[in-house]
């Protein structure tokens, strides 16, 4: 301890911390959903990579240097817009993963249904099956988190491990099957055109924005990092070059290999994988890249899992929360509390999405969910970084140039407020509509209604203890 302030191990180096980032940001089993749209979807990454991504990074760097403290984004907000705004982006961010991590368990069970072989090809299109398995492997994950980033950061290097490995294997395979049978589809303008006409693609930009935060994360575990103001931006560029073109090569592989109508939204690598590998006669190579993408999907989830339980156990420390979010185990030092209570909520989280829904349309739903909750924050995080450099200049600051950081919040936080309205367009894998629509504007509204509550009771708390000290 030191003082009064919980204390937290810095035990995450520049590798750990690349790794980290790599296995949080690179989520390859949500491919196929912006591959079902065909040859655009190269367009839509190259998209959300220029007007996302690169200001996301942009703002990363300047912020980490500003404040390179445990909580990132939210104290971020907080310092340029007020406790309030900054409790709401907070919650909004934590809540959002409270959502995201059950869609990334779901991947892991797909692979897990080719890997046991196709007696268990039910499986993943069973929601009680989903649902039980699901809630096993979340708390699997939880539990390793309690034990500390001493242990919880192998879970993400092997994470990041499976990614490469499945990414360069899939290019393998891409490579061999254009070679020897030909490619599924055509590459060409016209090709890439042919999809605009269905506007229902847009909502695949807001998957495109999601799958590309998470740069934010090595500030939002600061406290935990070896020297963060060198090691976070270094990580970042390592980070952010890996994920554009793993995604971008991944995509292109996928659609080469299978007609981007048949593909799966759950398990559609491995169905491309299995199709393509088979045609060339390796099809032995399936089995270890369904061990790979249980990795990949692994690391992603316990990325998230540790990162986002950062921001409650910073607001318990403020006080806006129940100050025992605020506590550290006292053996491993982290936030065992705010874990074990983000845990309760995804397994509600998972448990009401399987009622009533077929499993597609379950993914679907907690995936749009997640899209508008976790770009709430980014659209405060755009807004501040304006703010901030126009109001203290460059001094303390990463970039020099203010004209790089207004363009950047400007530019970043317009394709947030797409990304979050374009949510709202239910794909072409949705097949009860309405009953999407209003799941999502309802679970939307629910979870955001109880962050007023919170603060405006802990604020009450806050000012009673001011005057009776």
């Amino acid at each position: 301890m030191n003082g009064d302030k919980p204390y937290l191990k810095r035990v995450l180096g520049f590798r750990d911390l690349s790794f980290f980032l790599i296995a949080a940001l690179v989520n390859l089993n949500s491919v196929p959903v912006v591959a079902s749209a065909g040859p655009v979807a190269l367009i839509l990454w190259l998209s959300g990579f220029v007007f996302f991504f690169i200001p996301q990074a942009i703002a990363v760097l300047e912020f980490s240097k500003r404040s390179p403290h445990e909580g990132g984004i939210y104290n971020w907000n907080k310092a340029a817009w007020g406790d309030f705004h900054g409790f709401i982006s907070g919650w909004a961010y934590w809540v959002n993963n409270i959502f995201y991590i059950p869609t990334l368990l779901f991947y892991i069970i797909g692979f897990l249904a080719y890997i046991i072989g196709n007696s268990t090809s039910s499986l993943s299109s069973s929601p009680v099956l989903m649902m039980s398995i699901s809630l096993g492997l979340l708390w699997i994950l939880t539990y390793l988190n309690i034990r500390g980033f001493g242990v919880g950061k192998w879970v993400q290097n092997l994470g990041a491990s499976g990614t490469f490995i499945t990414a360069s294997t899939i290019l393998v395979i891409g490579i061999i099957t254009a070679s020897t049978k030909g490619s599924s589809v055509t590459f060409s303008m016209s090709s890439v055109f042919s999809s605009l006409d269905n506007w229902t693609f847009l909502s695949l930009l807001s998957v495109v924005c999601l799958n590309y935060v998470g740069l934010e994360l090595g500030s939002v575990i600061a406290d935990e990092v070896k020297e963060p103001q060198k090691n976070i931006p270094k990580a970042v560029l390592v980070a952010g070059t890996s994920t554009i073109l793993m995604f971008l090569v991944v995509t292109t592989a996928l659609l080469i290999s299978i007609p981007f109508e048949e593909i799966g939204i759950i398990e559609g690598i491995l169905q491309g994988i299995e199709r393509a590998a088979e045609a060339i006669g390796i099809g032995w190579i399936v089995f270890p890249v369904a061990v790979f993408m249980i990795m990949n999907a692994a690391g992603n989830t316990s990325a998230w899992l540790s990162g986002a339980a950062r921001i409650p156990f910073v607001i318990g420390i403020d006080r806006y929360l129940p100050s025992a979010l605020g506590t550290v185990h006292p053996k491993h030092n982290t936030p065992h509390v705010a874990l074990i209570v983000q845990g309760v909520a995804s397994s509600f989280v998972i448990i009401v999405a399987a009622i009533g829904s077929s499993v597609g349309d379950m993914y679907m739903f907690l995936l749009q969910t997640t899209v508008v909750l976790q770009l709430i924050p980014y659209v405060y995080m755009f807004a501040a970084l304006i703010k901030v450099r126009s109001t203290y200049g460059k001094s303390g600051g990463f970039f020099s140039n203010k004209f790089v950081t207004v363009i950047a919040g400007f530019i970043g936080g317009g394709m947030t407020i797409f990304g979050i309205a374009f949510a709202f367009v239910p794909s072409a894998n949705i097949s009860a509509i309405l009953v999407y629509e209003i799941k999502l504007v309802f679970s939307c509204v629910s979870f955001l209604i109880p962050a007023f509550v919170f603060y405006r009771i802990n604020l009450r708390k806050l000012k009673v203890s001011e005057v009776i000290n």
